[in-house]
């Protein structure tokens, strides 16, 4: 019958047996020889400090004899533990971010939530994976597209998760205006006003309450309530008008329509007159134009 033991191994546990019998028999000699002539009391305690020697000379020796033995079991572990780690890599981090949404609460079930670019309502969550409703572009309303999206929890530890306030809920709501027009900007700024104005009056006084519940609550300035216009210019030189107002979020982009078809119905919005010197600057531009052509005919001729 073939010995399946390798023989470094058969060796170790040959000298381990053999040390365990020396030792053994050594320590019952010894126990024999130095308690034989004494009384009880201190012939335990001899037969005790006897036997702690023996059992650290036995520790000791088999640990030397076993040693390398020892070593490549852990190696192996190790290997082991590594490759389970790496083959159980996003499960771990889909655990993790679990725990995070659960202990730093991140966001509950009907949440509306922004996280690495897609925007939905939150409609179940688990130990895995969040499933959410997908929802449109601000600009384009509120209402869900239809589509389910299910994201892995580990996404959490990735990004920041941005937690948007309810349809039923004030909140600031912030477009921009961009014009090319010929009339003043203090002008267009006080139509603005206006729109926004008559836009927000009839809501004013329950958003102003709720605007400074959620403030106090907060601990933080909050924009609100009312409107905000500043003007600024694009990086082709038009003018563009950042509006803010504070609204309901599901009568955000009615207001912001209703507010720009006001506005721009009060504006002479037909195709710009050039400056006279601007005016000017082209025809030169245009005569060089002609002279360069008629130059180039002439040398080709």
């Amino acid at each position: 019958m073939p010995f399946f033991i390798p023989s470094h191994v058969a060796d170790n546990i040959t000298l381990s047996l053999m040390i365990l019998a020396g030792v053994t028999v050594s320590r019952w000699t010894v126990e024999w020889a130095v308690t034989r002539s004494c009384d009880a009391l201190a012939a335990r305690r001899r037969r005790f400090t006897i036997r702690a020697i023996c059992n650290a000379a036995i520790a000791v020796a088999l640990l030397g004899i076993w040693l390398s033995e020892i070593q490549n079991i852990m190696f192996s572990l190790a290997a082991v533990m590594v490759a389970l780690v790496v083959a159980t890599k996003e499960l771990l981090m889909c655990v993790a971010g679990s725990v995070l949404r659960f202990g730093g609460h991140l966001f509950k079930v009907g949440d509306r939530i922004e996280l690495t670019g897609i925007h939905g309502e939150v409609i179940d969550h688990g130990l895995f994976s969040t499933t959410i409703m997908e929802l449109p572009p601000h600009h384009l309303g509120h209402a869900g597209t239809g589509r389910m999206v299910m994201l892995p929890n580990s996404i959490l530890l990735t990004g920041p998760v941005r937690v948007e306030p309810q349809p039923r809920q004030y909140a600031p709501h912030r477009f921009t205006l961009t014009l090319e027009t010929q009339a003043s900007p203090r002008e267009i700024v006080g139509h603005i006003k206006a729109a926004a104005t008559e836009a927000l009056a009839g809501d004013l006084d329950r958003a102003t309450r709720f605007h400074r519940l959620t403030a106090g609550k907060a601990g933080a300035d909050i924009a609100g309530p009312g409107h905000e216009v500043a003007v600024a210019t694009s990086d082709l030189g038009k003018l563009q008008f950042h509006i803010m107002i504070y609204c309901l979020v599901k009568d955000a982009r009615a207001l912001e329509q209703t507010i720009l078809l006001d506005v721009l119905e009060k504006l002479p919005l037909g195709e710009r007159t050039p400056r006279p010197a601007e005016a000017k600057a082209w025809a030169e531009i245009a005569r060089q134009l002609r002279e360069g052509t008629g130059q180039r005919r002439e040398a080709a001729a």
